[in-house]
C-alpha cells in the first residue's frame, strides 16, 4: 500500500490511460465493425458519386466547349469572309489574304479552345483546310469521299461526333457550315478531340478510390476510359461498325455482368449532351484496408479487455481521491482570500502540489504588494518620459526669440515671452504631480500657444471654447500639449500658410470630450490607425504626439478611454473622450447640466 500510494501520478495516469484506451479502442472497433459498416459503405458511395458527379459536369463542359469551338468557328468564318460579297461557299475564289484571315481564324480557335486538337474545314467543292494545335497547316482538294460520308451521317447544323481512322485515339466532332448571308450550306466543319484530352478531365479524381471509369458516346461507343488498354485495342478497329461491337462487349463484361456482383457498385449518368459515364466501384478491394485493421485489433482487444479493465477500475479510486481533496480545497479559497493547505505525509506529485501551493499562496502575497507599488512607480515614470520629450529646441527658440525682440528694442515682447515661458514651465513640471484640474491644463496650454505665436509672428493663431463647468475636474498632466505640438510642427507648419487652432471642450452623459483641431496639411485615417496600432515608429514625431497621449490615458483610465480621428474637410481634428475626477478642492462650484 505504501508503494502504491508514493507512486508517481504519472506512471498512475499512464496505467489508467492504457487501460481506458484499450477499453475505448475495442468498443469503437466493435461498433465501426458491426454498426457503422454500412454507413462507410455509403460514405464510399457518396464520395465515388460526388467525383462522378464532377466527372460528369466536365464530360458536358467538355462537349460544350467542343460546340462552342464550332459555332464560334462558323460565325467568325461569316463575319470574316464576308467581307468579300458573295463568295464564301466559292473557295476556288479565295485569294491569299481570304486564306490568311481563315487560317487566323482557325488559330483563334485553338487559343479559346486549348482541348481542341485538330481544325478543318471541308467546302462542298472538295477543298478541304486543316491546322493543328501544333500550328501545322495543309490543304488538300478533291475530298469528295469525305463529303459523301458526312452526307450518309445525316449531319445537321446541330452537329454529330464521328468516328475516323487516325493514328492515335481520337474523335471528331462534325457539322454542317452554312452561310449566314446567303442561308446556304457552303460545307462541314470537323473538330478532332484526342481521347488523351478527355481522359485529363477525370484522370487526377481516380487516384485515390478503386474506381473505373467509361465514357460512352450516345451510339454506345467508348470514348475514353481509366482503363488505357481496353482504349487502345478499341481504337485499333478501324470499321465503325466492328469499334461499337467491342465498345458494347466491353459494357457488358465491365459493367452489366458486375451490377449483379456485391463487390461492385456501378453507377451510370447520362450527360446532356449524349454521353453516358459509367463509373464501377470495386466495394471489397475500397474496405479491405479497413477489415484489415479491425479484424487485427479486434483479438487485442478482446484478450487485454478484462484484464485492463479491473486495475483501471482500482486505480481510478486511489488517484481521484486526493485529487478530489485537492480540487475541493482550492475551489473554497477561489471564493474568498486565499489559504494554505493542510500538508499531508505524501511523497507523490500531489505532496509536492501542496506544498508548492502553500509557498505560492506566501509569494504571491508579498508580489501582490509589489505589484501595486510597481504600478505607482510606473505611472510616475510615464509622466517622466513624457515631460522629458518636451522638445529642448523649443526652449531654446523661445530664449532666441526674446533675445531677438530684445535687440529690436520691443523690451515689452521681450518680456512677455519670458514671463508666458516661466509660467508655462512652471505649470508643467508643478513638483511632479500627476493630476492638475483642466482650468490648469489650459492655462499651461494657452502661454505654450501665446509664445508660438509670437515665434510665428502672424502665422499662427488659436481659439479655446471650453465650458466653465469642466475646469475642475482633474486631467492627467500633460494630455492636450503634445496634440497642440503634434498639430503645429506636422499639421501648420508643413503647409507653408497662416494656421489656426481650436481646442474645445463639452461634458458628455460618462465624461467629457475634448478635441484638438487644425486646418493644416491633415492626417489620413490609415496613418491614425497605424499610430494607435503601434505599426508605425514610436520615434516618428508625427506619430509620438497622439501615440503618447493614447497610452497614458489608457494607463489611467483603462480599456474604457477613447481616442478617434474626426471627419474634417481639412486638416486633423482628434477627440478624446474620457471618464473625469472632480477635485474636491480646486476652488470651483462644479454644476452638471
Amino acid at each position: 500500500m505504501k508503494k502504491i500510494r508514493d507512486m508517481s501520478i504519472q506512471k498512475k495516469n499512464s496505467c489508467l490511460f492504457l487501460g481506458c484506451f484499450l477499453v475505448l479502442l475495442l468498443c469503437i472497433i466493435v461498433v465501426l465493425h458491426y454498426v457503422y459498416r454500412k454507413q462507410i459503405h455509403q460514405e464510399l458511395i457518396q464520395k465515388v458519386h460526388y467525383e462522378d458527379e464532377m466527372i460528369v459536369n466536365q464530360m458536358e463542359q467538355l462537349s460544350q466547349n467542343v460546340e462552342s469551338c464550332c459555332n464560334n468557328l462558323i460565325i467568325n468564318l461569316n463575319l470574316t469572309i464576308d467581307t468579300k460579297a458573295g463568295i464564301i461557299d466559292k473557295p476556288e475564289m479565295y485569294d491569299q489574304r481570304i486564306k490568311e484571315k481563315l487560317v487566323a481564324v482557325m488559330e483563334n480557335n485553338f487559343l479559346l479552345f486549348p482541348d481542341i486538337s485538330q481544325i478543318s474545314v471541308l467546302y462542298n467543292n472538295g477543298n478541304l483546310y486543316t491546322k493543328d494545335a501544333g500550328r501545322t497547316y495543309s490543304f488538300s482538294e478533291d475530298n469528295f469521299e469525305l463529303l459523301e460520308e458526312f452526307e450518309k451521317t445525316n449531319v445537321d447544323t446541330r452537329g454529330a461526333w464521328y468516328y475516323q481512322k487516325c493514328e492515335e485515339p481520337a474523335v471528331y466532332f462534325v457539322k454542317v457550315f452554312r452561310s449566314i448571308q446567303i442561308n446556304s450550306k457552303v460545307g462541314y466543319i470537323l473538330l478532332k478531340l484526342n481521347e488523351e484530352a478527355i481522359f485529363r478531365n477525370y484522370r487526377n479524381q481516380r487516384e485515390e478510390t478503386p474506381v473505373e471509369l467509361y465514357v460512352f458516346d450516345k451510339n454506345d461507343s467508348l470514348l475514353s476510359s481509366s482503363q488505357r488498354e481496353s482504349v487502345n485495342r478499341i481504337y485499333k478497329e478501324i470499321d465503325l461498325d466492328k469499334r461499337t461491337e467491342a465498345s458494347q462487349k466491353l459494357y457488358w463484361q465491365q459493367v452489366q455482368e458486375r451490377k449483379w456482383n456485391p463487390d461492385y457498385h456501378v453507377m451510370e449518368y447520362e450527360t446532356d449532351t449524349g454521353w453516358t459515364v459509367v463509373s464501377v466501384l470495386d466495394v471489397k478491394k475500397g474496405m479491405q484496408g479497413l477489415r484489415m485493421i479491425t479484424g487485427n485489433i479486434i483479438i487485442v482487444s478482446l484478450i487485454l479487455m478484462v484484464f485492463f479493465f479491473i486495475i483501471t477500475w482500482r486505480m481510478q479510486k486511489r488517484i481521484l481521491y486526493p485529487v478530489v481533496e485537492l480540487a475541493n480545497h482550492m475551489r473554497k479559497t477561489g471564493e474568498n482570500q486565499i489559504q494554505k493547505i493542510p500538508e499531508k505525509d505524501s511523497k507523490d506529485e500531489v505532496g509536492l502540489l501542496v506544498s508548492s501551493f502553500n509557498q505560492m499562496v506566501e509569494t504571491n502575497s508579498r508580489l501582490i504588494q509589489r505589484v501595486a507599488q510597481n504600478e505607482e512607480e510606473k505611472r510616475y515614470l510615464e509622466l517622466a518620459l513624457l515631460q522629458n520629450q518636451i522638445k529642448p529646441h523649443f526652449l531654446y527658440n523661445t530664449l532666441d526669440t526674446a533675445f531677438c525682440l530684445n535687440q529690436m528694442g520691443l523690451h515689452k515682447d521681450a518680456s512677455y515671452v519670458i514671463k508666458q515661458l516661466a509660467g508655462y514651465y512652471r505649470l508643467v513640471l508643478n513638483h511632479g504631480a500627476e493630476w492638475i484640474s483642466l482650468s490648469q491644463e489650459l492655462d499651461a496650454l494657452e502661454k505654450y500657444l501665446d509664445i508660438q505665436s509670437v515665434r510665428y509672428n502672424e502665422w499662427l493663431s488659436y481659439s479655446v471654447q471650453v465650458d466653465e463647468e469642466l475646469y475642475g475636474f482633474q486631467i492627467p498632466k500633460m494630455t492636450l500639449q503634445p496634440l497642440v505640438e503634434n498639430a503645429i510642427y506636422h499639421g501648420i507648419k508643413p503647409s507653408g500658410r497662416k494656421g489656426h487652432i481650436w481646442i474645445t471642450g463639452e461634458l458628455c452623459k460618462d465624461g467629457i470630450l475634448l478635441s484638438v483641431t487644425d486646418d493644416g496639411v491633415g492626417m489620413t485615417r490609415q496613418v491614425f490607425d497605424e499610430i494607435l496600432t503601434g505599426e508605425r515608429e514610436s520615434t516618428d514625431g508625427e506619430s509620438f504626439g497622439v501615440r503618447s497621449v493614447t497610452e497614458r490615458l489608457r494607463l489611467f483610465y483603462g480599456e474604457g478611454t477613447k481616442v478617434e480621428l474626426a471627419d474634417t474637410d481639412m486638416g486633423t481634428s482628434i477627440i478624446l473622450k474620457v471618464s473625469l475626477k472632480e477635485k474636491e478642492s480646486c476652488g470651483f462650484q462644479i454644476k452638471r447640466r
